[in-house]
């Protein structure tokens, strides 16, 4: 085996999508010089953006194509097709950061806050229009490295694709939607920028590119999906900044209404409520002000609750791959993938 079923996102996998999404950005790079040479400082600023991250999204594809049809005869062309989810996520974090004024992501600095620092005194203009700009090219690249990857992609699959990317941007403007305070549904936007996007859409892209039916996967892939941003809601509280890369509490200063805090406010007492009210929406609040509302979202049993969860989602997607007619390989892998994804620490 290329790689290793019961490690899918070892240091073998990783280094695979790293060097097609390096040597993506490299072409696209030149491309963009040969039109506006300054420009390529601009790229240079995205690569990180688009080659590092934790590649879940192609993980999926990888190993779901491997449960269905085997190992593929062209590892290259699959990768490229994989490393497209990867351009799309990045695309969208440029912009997300953006939205949230965001400071950093995994440790650096948000793409607008990089881009401005190109002047001194940095300017927030060209921020703005470097996270904007370069989200989109993020975007095009990946639509270019999914049509250009040399598979025969079927109707059903780039169907998938595109869906997938319709979904995503949805949530996206559902999200300031609901930011702003106008009426919409929390449930939504979760399932439409992560569950959806992340587990269930890869996992169907995959199948579906190895010619199979996506129905002996659903059932597996709609409860990691709710594992997955479940966990996403307990990192963006309780995760570790050095880990998650960025700052504790974000989702509570930014009164982001996740699955977490409104079980919170469901469970919590008066007293308890009123701390955490204090807070919710205060971009200004003090790290212990965050800190005591964290508190009292562990003390009130929420984080214990949405763990449990979690345990429960995971069990369900595990037993759904026992019940399907998959390759060994594809069955360990996709298991690995499920207790990594429910586990991880950012």
């Amino acid at each position: 085996m290329l790689f290793d079923p019961a490690d899918p996102l070892g240091p073998p996998f990783r280094t695979a999508i790293e060097s097609t999404l390096s040597s993506v950005m490299a072409a696209r790079r030149a491309e963009v010089v040969n039109d506006a040479a300054p420009l390529g400082a601009v790229v240079d600023l995205l690569a990180p953006l688009a080659v590092q991250g934790k590649h879940m999204r192609p993980a999926f594809v990888w190993w779901s194509y491997v449960a269905i049809a085997g190992e593929p005869d062209d590892p290259e062309a699959l990768l490229h097709l994989a490393a497209s989810l990867d351009l799309t996520h990045a695309g969208l974090l440029a912009h997300d950061d953006l939205i949230d004024d965001a400071d950093t992501r995994r440790s650096h600095p948000s793409t607008h806050r990089a881009v401005a620092s190109l002047t001194n005194p940095a300017d927030p203009a060209l921020g703005t229009a470097g996270a904007v700009i370069g989200g989109a090219w993020l975007l095009q690249w990946a639509q270019q490295c999914f049509d250009e990857c040399g598979l025969a992609i079927a109707p059903a699959a780039r169907a998938t694709f595109n869906a997938m990317r319709t979904r995503v941007l949805t949530g996206q403007m559902a999200d300031a939607w609901a930011a702003a305070g106008l009426p919409l549904d929390a449930g939504v936007i979760d399932d439409l920028k992560t569950a959806s996007y992340t587990v269930v859409g890869p996992t169907q892209l995959g199948a579906l590119v190895a010619g199979g039916d996506v129905g002996c996967l659903q059932a597996y892939a709609v409860p990691l999906g709710r594992a997955y941003q479940a966990r996403d809601d307990v990192l963006g509280i309780f995760g570790r900044p050095d880990v998650t890369g960025k700052p504790v509490g974000d989702d509570i200063r930014r009164a982001k209404m996740t699955s977490l805090l409104r079980l919170a406010l469901k469970m919590a007492s008066p007293i308890q409520i009123a701390t955490l009210e204090r807070v919710f929406g205060d971009k200004a609040a003090t790290n212990e002000a965050v800190a005591a509302a964290t508190q009292v979202i562990a003390d009130c049993g929420a984080l214990a609750r949405v763990e449990a969860t979690i345990a429960d989602d995971l069990v369900q997607a595990r037993a759904a791959l026992d019940d399907a007619p998959l390759t060994p390989a594809g069955h360990d892998g996709l298991a690995a993938l499920a207790q990594a994804s429910a586990d991880r620490e950012k």
